[in-house]
């Protein structure tokens, strides 16, 4: 699975989750003070006028501005940092930073400093760095190397969810919201006796964080941690958590306010607060952990298969592993893939030479046209009988599941 500090920091230049539905903005403020929000444009007008009843009245779960984040309390979870007995303090010789940037820089650092995010701090130990990230939009976001960190500290083995045990049991229902955290990581505070190791250094002087920043190696453990202990009871029944991803599902669109409910009140209770740019209600279907999920079942990620279609062929192994990368991405959505491979897998075997042949680029073209029109993969249905597929060759061997279904 795709770590999950590097999830964030693309997660940030992505304003909204990938919805099949159309979408429509809703105001939920007033008009000199406007709250935007998105729902699904697929709603009945019943439909449409209980959830806007609803989201006007659970205003309150949604950060708009940085003031409007309360934090997690301490006694539910804070970040630690321990750090290996053999390891010493590191400090890292100021950067230069491109003068051009020093007012984006200083107005990041205001900001944070505002938002109580970070502190002033004199003789630290540790000592990082800022990177600065330029956006899409010409802006820039702030980041820190942590790396010195990073390599002091010991891994926190907490498990994230089997993403294909997640998206599976997403499938095959009937209405979906996706929410998202606001400012994700930042909404955990750092403990008080490990804010210092955090420190980092800037032409203006010296700060460390007193919230748990992007970038640290055990963020995304510990704000799964806190998602457990919030919603111990209600993941994988109603709502599911991927960090600070949230999917609230329900089995019949009349139940969905019911079980938004139920979420909204655990996010009250624990101040847990929302990001309304990154959170859509009422579609039905929508982008999951890079899969398409809907009452029909999962889909394959349209992007993806347009990135093999187009792709040319592969001119040397470097190219070959990049192809295999894609495929194995996707492969739970093709049939007998080992045999559909097995002319270009050869080529990776040690001392055969790389000669991209006829046979290989028929069985790339092969790929390409199944990937036209790439099957839909359904839960099983409880207590119907399993049918077990088998295909074998002399070169590879495969299987799949399935059920008949009437009509």
């Amino acid at each position: 699975a795709e770590c999950p500090e590097f999830i964030q920091m693309r997660k940030q230049d992505q304003p909204l989750p990938l919805i099949n539905d159309p979408i429509e903005e809703i105001n939920i403020g007033t008009e000199e003070s406007p709250k935007i929000l998105q729902i699904g444009t697929s709603l009945s007008a019943e439909e449409r006028k209980e959830l806007i009843d609803f989201l006007k009245k659970h205003q309150e779960a949604f950060a708009w501005t940085y003031e409007d984040m309360p934090g997690l309390d301490t006694k539910l979870v804070e970040h630690r940092l321990p750090l290996k007995l053999e390891c010493k303090p590191i400090k890292q010789k100021l950067r230069k930073l491109d003068p051009r940037l020093d007012g984006q820089v200083k107005e990041g650092l205001e900001d944070l400093l505002k938002a109580r995010f970070i502190r002033t701090i004199d003789y630290p130990e540790w000592l990082a760095n800022i990177v600065v990230v330029p956006k899409k939009n010409g802006k820039i976001r702030l980041c820190i190397d942590f790396r010195d960190l990073n390599k002091a500290t010991p891994k926190d083995d907490y498990p994230l969810p089997n993403i294909d045990l997640l998206v599976d049991s997403t499938a095959g229902h009937a209405m979906f919201s996706f929410m998202d955290g606001y400012s994700g990581y930042n909404q955990i505070k750092l403990a008080a006796q490990d804010q210092a190791k955090t420190s980092f250094t800037t032409p203006w002087g010296t700060f460390c964080y007193t919230v748990m920043p992007f970038g640290l190696k055990n963020a995304g453990a510990t704000y799964q941690r806190a998602m457990a202990a919030i919603f111990h009871d209600q993941m994988h029944q109603i709502m599911d958590a991927y960090v600070d991803d949230l999917l609230i599902k329900s089995k019949t669109r009349e139940n969905h306010i019911n079980i938004l409910s139920q979420v909204f009140d655990r996010l009250l209770q624990y101040k847990l607060r929302l990001n309304p740019q990154k959170c859509v209600f009422g579609v039905e279907s929508g982008k999951l952990l890079g899969f398409m999920v809907s009452e029909k079942g999962i889909e394959m990620d349209p992007s993806k298969a347009k990135a093999i279609i187009e792709m040319s062929p592969p001119t040397n192994l470097k190219e070959l592993r990049s192809l295999q990368g894609r495929i194995q991405s996707i492969r739970r959505f093709i049939s007998n893939l080992a045999m559909r491979c097995e002319p270009f897998n050869h080529l990776l075997r040690k001392g055969v030479k790389f000669e991209w042949g006829h046979e290989c680029q028929a069985s790339f073209e092969k790929i390409k046209k199944y990937l036209l029109c790439p099957p839909i993969l359904k839960p099983p249905i409880l207590g119907e009988p399993l049918l077990l597929y088998i295909t074998v060759n002399d070169s590879a061997c495969g299987g799949f599941l399935a059920q008949y279904e009437e009509g």
